[in-house]
């Protein structure tokens, strides 16, 4: 196999080309800044009914073509100063230095006709209705947004009125705030971590230096090819794509690095040609890296036929991600480690035997497993068995405003409204009846009795409309009179029912309220009439669809992520049993890793629930990446057997394998460990499971389970071939 550090001038020609590419890439590719989104319907399939809404809102109702926020005033006494504070706040928003981009206000002050529903039944809370228009990943959307809080903050501490911007606005706002830092604090947090841990194991300088910026510079250009398919592709990003990308390269990267040095360390006792050593090194080592890095991207491509967006996009943004740090651990990585030759591991001298002492605790371990295959295995199955037993406890959560710090803004609101308002108050749900011919005013009484039915539908606590501007039944004269018109589009072709929920929005109950509301409205008169559609939408619809989407997914990514590893894994090892029995492997780990994950969230951090689509995630990031370390100790357990018999060479290759694996698994939980420092609680579940996963990997499913599984299948396990072919892998010398 032919690399560019087999020579000094093809090392020298293979990291200027990198580079190149990296200039040559990044000159065409958009900034990360200006693709990225964070607007959930463009994460939405295009044929869910939420976003069908959406673009139905935005058609008929311009006025309100924008994000509405709630403009919270509250107040524990009721204070008479809400009234004019209140006024005053109205006042400023049709004052000339109100923002260009806040396009619409509804306060009580100005509509005493929805004054009903701004005003809470105790008059201890009140809140104005402001629709920001233009893309909300633009500054002017959240200084829009922050414009309204220092005013009505300024306002209400002049008379002692809480005050607080909330609603699908404020909540944007404050994901945008976050999301905008979390790429640059991950990825110096995890640059910080891997210094320091590369420096603990090899502590050599060169050999922290060399593979942080070899791996940043592949997530330079992994974030340029990023940008590219999102900009030519549809793709949508946001910050949780980046910050995820980042920590996967470091990860892997960082392993790679690991795995090319501590074989080169040992190549270079045999071979003292620098040059010579890393031909070797490489030669029995890029095979290994590369079937680890398919396995990977294999289950990260296939999320690119997923339905929902976040699963479409960020599948082969990490797919591309993995396969350029798989490029630079082949070609760039040993061309620079080479370059320095023995230098590299000053001020540490070289070890100067290739033999590995036998007396460490990987070779006690090894030892164990191969005299007492079954009970290791049993009493980890064991053990895996019950750690996956809270799995059943379970309790989904949807609602991103729950993972929000305690102090943002968005959710201060949102207890304050709660205190007053039904919960659903933050984010009705939304029913757009269109006409493609008559006017909809001319089926008034049908409208009457579709907010009749929906209005009796167990969840639903209030809805408003053309028939009832204030959430109660009056006449066709009356209800002009109490502002009808604002619930039909300018044509007079379309109506709109704002249902307010009994529940928050963004919760499970609310989900299955939307369920019977979209069946209501779809067993209506008004929806069985030729001509006239009915369409289901708002914040918990597009709540509903995101889980429906999540559902038809997993129902065949599951499978297909499955047989894709199993298939790599059976070109790279020749065999059937012993791919199928790593795959068990994954397929356990990963129910230990969600059942512990559940544990501590729900019983240890006492958090709400877990994000619905993290169990997504953790599956085919523990899949993809358990089995990276299976293949290295495979191919070392198949490689050492033929040597010395299949007892004693599973010792020795767990022996062998055991500190190069260790310090992988460590640094590569580490990177993952950093996205639990984020202020963001489903980001923070996402890398505390994936870190759990990987730290169960390392020290129980390849130290205990594969290698008994080995033992007891003995010779089968690499059927249907009779003699295994022998692929050499790193091991320590350390």
């Amino acid at each position: 196999m032919l690399f560019s550090s087999a020579s000094r001038r093809g090392a020298i020609l293979g990291i200027i080309g990198w580079f190149v590419l990296i200039g040559a890439v990044s000159s065409i590719a958009p900034a990360l800044s200006e693709v990225t989104t964070n607007e959930q319907d463009e994460f939405l399939p295009s044929g869910a009914e939420s976003v069908a809404a959406l673009k139905l809102r935005i058609e008929k109702f311009p006025a309100a073509d924008g994000i509405p926020a709630l403009v919270v005033f509250s107040s524990n006494s009721g204070s008479a100063d809400m009234s004019s504070t209140i006024s005053e706040f109205t006042s400023l928003l049709t004052s000339p230095e109100v923002p260009d981009s806040i396009v619409s206000i509804l306060s009580p002050s100005e509509s005493p006709a929805a004054a009903a529903t701004l005003i809470s039944a105790d008059n201890k809370t009140a809140m104005v209705v402001v629709t920001i228009g233009g893309p909300p990943a633009e500054p002017a959307f959240g200084e829009a947004v922050d414009w309204l809080s220092e005013q009505a903050e300024s306002l209400g501490a002049r008379v002692e009125i809480e005050t607080a911007v909330t609603g699908p606005a404020g909540i944007i706002n404050d994901a945008v705030k976050v999301f905008g830092s979390i790429d640059l604090r991950v990825t110096l947090v995890t640059v910080l971590l891997v210094l320091v841990l590369l420096l603990v194991i090899y502590r050599s300088p060169a050999l922290a230096i060399i593979p942080l910026v070899v791996i940043g510079s592949a997530l330079t250009l992994a974030q340029s090819a990023a940008a590219l398919l999102s900009q030519h592709f549809d793709l949508p990003l946001n910050g949780q794509v980046t910050a995820i990308m980042s920590v996967l390269v470091f990860g892997a990267g960082t392993n790679y690095a690991l795995f090319i040095v501590s074989r080169y360390r040992e190549e270079l006792v045999i071979n003292s040609d620098k040059w010579g050593a890393m031909r070797t090194t490489m030669s029995n080592i890029g095979p290994s890296i590369g079937g680890s890095a398919g396995t990977t991207i294999v289950a990260m491509f296939a999320l690119t036929f997923a339905s929902f967006g976040s699963f479409r996009s960020l599948g082969p943004m990490l797919a591309i991600a993995i396969f350029i740090v798989l490029l630079s651990g082949l070609f760039v990585m040993p061309a620079a480690i080479a370059l320095f030759g023995k230098w590299v591991f000053w001020p540490r001298p070289l070890i100067q035997q290739s033999s590995v002492s036998a007396n460490g605790i990987w070779h006690s371990v090894g030892r164990l497993v191969a005299r007492k295959p079954r009970i290791v295995f049993t009493v980890t199955i064991v053990g895996i068995v019950i750690a996956t037993l809270p799995s059943w406890t379970v309790i989904p959560s949807f609602n991103f405003l729950d993972g929000f710090p305690d102090d943002a803004e968005s959710k201060r609101g949102y207890e304050l409204l709660s205190k007053s308002f039904p919960k659903g108050q933050l984010a009705p749900t939304l029913i757009f009846i269109e006409s493609e011919s008559d006017q909809i005013s001319d089926s008034f009484g049908s409208l009457e009795a579709l907010s009749a039915s929906l209005a009796l539908t167990t969840g639903v606590l209030q809805v408003s409309g053309p028939t009832r501007p204030t959430g109660i039944t009056v006449d066709e004269s009356v209800a002009i009179a109490q502002g009808a018109a604002r619930f039909v589009s300018a044509d007079g072709s379309t109506a709109r029912l704002d249902v307010l929920l009994n529940s928050d929005p963004y919760s499970a109950e609310a989900l299955t309220i939307v369920e019977n509301v979209r069946s209501v409205a779809a067993s209506s008169a008004l929806a069985k009439t030729p001509g006239i559609q009915v369409i289901v939408g708002g914040e918990s619809a597009v709540q509903a669809d995101t889980k429906a989407s999540i559902d038809a997914d997993i129902r065949w990514l599951a499978p297909v992520s499955l047989l894709a590893i199993l298939i790599v894994l059976v070109l790279l090892l020749r065999s059937i049993v012993a791919p199928l029995y790593l795959v068990f492997s994954v397929v356990v780990s990963f129910g230990a890793t969600f059942g512990l994950s559940v544990f501590a969230f729900q019983q240890i951090f006492n958090h709400s629930g877990v994000a619905y689509s993290n169990g997504v995630w953790m599956f085919i990031f523990l899949v993809a990446l358990g089995a990276d370390y299976n293949i290295f100790v495979m191919s070392r357990i198949r490689e050492a057997t033929q040597k010395e018999g299949f007892r004693d060479g599973v010792a020795t290759a767990i022996g062998r394998t055991g500190g190069v694996i260790t310090s992988a698994g460590i640094i590569l939980a580490g990177t993952f460990a950093v996205l639990t420092t984020l202020p963001l609680r489903d980001i923070f579940q996402l890398g505390f499971a994936v870190m759990l996963g990987v730290l169960i990997d390392t020290f129980v499913v390849r130290a205990l389970l594969v290698p008994s599984m080995a033992v007891i299948f003995g010779e089968w396990s690499w059927w249907p071939r009779k003699t295994p072919i022998v692929v050499p892998v790193p091991h320590d010398n350390s």
